[in-house]
C-alpha cells in the first residue's frame, strides 16, 4: 500500500496543501514541510526546522508569495509539534 498525500490534503486560502513532520539526522533536528498540491504536481513551498542543538526554529520559503494565513498556520503548527515535550519527571 502506498502513501497518497492527496488523501491528507487540506485547504487554506483556496489552495490545497499537505504537511509532513520528519526528523533530519544530518541537521540534528525535526521539521515541518508544507507541500502545495496542484493537479498532478506536488511541490514543497515551505519548511520550518527545529534544531536540537540550538533549540532555534528557522523558516525557509520556496515560493515567492505565500498567503499570510498559510504562514500563520505553519508557525502555530511548528510551535506546537516540533519542540520536544518537557516533563517534570524526577529520575
Amino acid at each position: 500500500m502506498s502513501y497518497d498525500p492527496k488523501q491528507h490534503a487540506f485547504d487554506i486560502a483556496g489552495r490545497n496543501y499537505v504537511c509532513v513532520r520528519g526528523s533530519d539526522v544530518d541537521r540534528d533536528g525535526m521539521y515541518l514541510e508544507l507541500c502545495e498540491i496542484g493537479g498532478a504536481e506536488t511541490r514543497t513551498v515551505m519548511e520550518i526546522f527545529y534544531s536540537d542543538v540550538t533549540s532555534d526554529m528557522t523558516m525557509s520559503l520556496f515560493d515567492k508569495a505565500m498567503p499570510l494565513p498559510v504562514v500563520e498556520w505553519m508557525i502555530a503548527s511548528a510551535k506546537e509539534s516540533l519542540p520536544p515535550i518537557k516533563t517534570d519527571r524526577k529520575q
